[in-house]
Parts: C-alpha cells; structure tokens; sequence
C-alpha cells in the first residue's frame, strides 16, 4: 500500500493506493469535526484494497490546516469549514483527473460525520458526481444547524437570533433535503448508528422516508445500512460492507461499459 502527503492548491491530503498506479476510480473521502485527514487511514486502506484510489484532504481549521491552537474553534465555524470544502472540490478534482486521468464517471465522495455532512452538500451543487458514500451524516441542513443551535446553548454559547438568522441564510442553499430532485441517476450508500447521540439516527431515517416518497429516486439507487447498537463511531461490519458497496458499483460500470 502506497500513502503519499501532498499539497494541492494550498490544500494538504493523503493519496491512498495500491502500489500500482495509472488510472483507477478515485475517492474524495472527508473527516468529522476536530478531526483530521489521518484518522480516516483504516477506511481507505479498506477502498483503496478494491481497486481505488482514495484522496483524504484537510478541512479548513483541522490538521495542517489548523491556523494555531485556540484560535479557530472548528465547532464555532462548522458551517463555514464545510462550505468551504464544497467550493474548493471542483479545483481539487480538476487537479487530480488531470495528474491520474481519472474519468467523470469514476469519481466517487464520502466522508464521516462532517465529512458526510459535506458530501451531500456537494452532491447537492454538483450534478456530475454520480456516487456517494454517507457514513453518519445529515443532508438536512437547516434542521441540523437548528439542532446545533439547541446544544451550543445548552454548553453556555450565546448565540443571537441575527446570528442564527445568519448561519440558516448561509445553509439553506447546500441543502439536499429541500430537494432531492439533484438526487436522479445517483448512486447512494448510507449507513447509520441508531444509537447516534451526535448526529441523531433520525436524520438519516427522515431522509430514507423522503426519498421512498419521491417518484425521482429509486430503491436500487440507495443502499441503507441503520446498524442496532451502534453509536456516532463507524463500526468494522459498516466499513467493510461499505467497501464491498464500491467494489459492486465499479463491477456494474464495467458491466455498462462492455
């Protein structure tokens, strides 16, 4: 297995692949909240031993993005760190087909957490992403900042109603759940802890229910894996059912292809 650190555009990542190069369906795959791009080396070792090649960039404010300690609380700019990642992806994937010749439709997104909360953003604003992996996120996004609105004020946070007016102003337009429409022709995998405290179970059933009643998204498009008993921590039994999930996605294309 071959991880190489890089910087591309002011942006530091890991490449994660099979020793053998040239071109292989990439993954872009993101961290959670305080979280950094190392720490998701177990699930792309995983993918990366199925045949892809697996990005883990730095979210602004984490790991070597990190400006000084104390003085950008990711939490504080949780809003602003994943819309960042959503605007500088077109610019990361660019620079990359062009290094590996990776075609369009071999790109693949996921990410954890945050990272997840990404992804449906930029499934939400990009229409030429056609795959995603979703491990405990939450496309709704107004109703999330809303929730983490409820919890900073509990931790003693003063947030004013400008504020907050704010924050949902700024959300609103990177939120899948206000329609799924952009969903049509995508390919999904979802999984979810039904124990999850952090991004609450809920969020992930109230979208299964959403596009179940949608005429746009069909039941072969999304793979739903809720796990009992599990918590805001992807377990062993997700990442590998996961990383067959891609080895099957990879299987039909060539299927297409032939």
């Amino acid at each position: 297995m071959r991880i190489q650190e890089d910087v591309i555009h002011n942006i530091p990542l890991l490449i994660v692949e099979e020793e053998e190069r040239g071109e292989k369906p990439t993954l872009f795959f993101y961290h959670g909240v305080t979280s950094a791009k190392e720490h998701n080396l177990h699930i792309a070792y995983t993918i990366a031993k199925k045949g892809f090649r697996v990005v883990l960039p730095d979210a602004l404010y984490h790991g070597v993005r990190q400006p000084g300690e104390g003085s950008k609380d990711p939490y504080l700019h949780f809003w602003s760190v994943i819309q960042q990642s959503i605007e500088e992806f077109p610019r990361l994937v660019q620079a990359i087909n062009e290094r590996f010749q990776t075609e369009e439709n071999q790109l693949f997104i996921g990410g954890t957490s945050m990272g997840a909360i990404t992804s449906y953003g930029l499934l939400q604003q990009y229409d030429w992403i056609k795959h995603a992996c979703l491990f405990m996120g939450a496309p709704q996004y107004e109703e999330f900042a809303k929730l983490m609105f409820e919890v900073a004020t509990k931790r003693g946070m003063k947030i004013t109603e400008e504020q907050k007016e704010a924050i949902l102003e700024q959300v609103r337009v990177f939120d899948l759940s206000r329609d799924v429409r952009v969903l049509e022709d995508r390919q999904l995998y979802i999984w979810h802890g039904m124990e999850d405290q952090t991004v609450p179970y809920q969020f992930a059933q109230a979208f299964l229910e959403q596009l179940k009643a949608s005429s746009i998204v069909q039941d072969h498009q999304v793979t739903f894996y809720p796990e009992k008993g599990a918590d805001h921590k992807i377990t062993r039994s997700a990442m590998l059912d996961a990383a067959n999930w891609f080895e099957k996605q990879v299987e039909s294309q060539n299927q297409v292809t032939m």
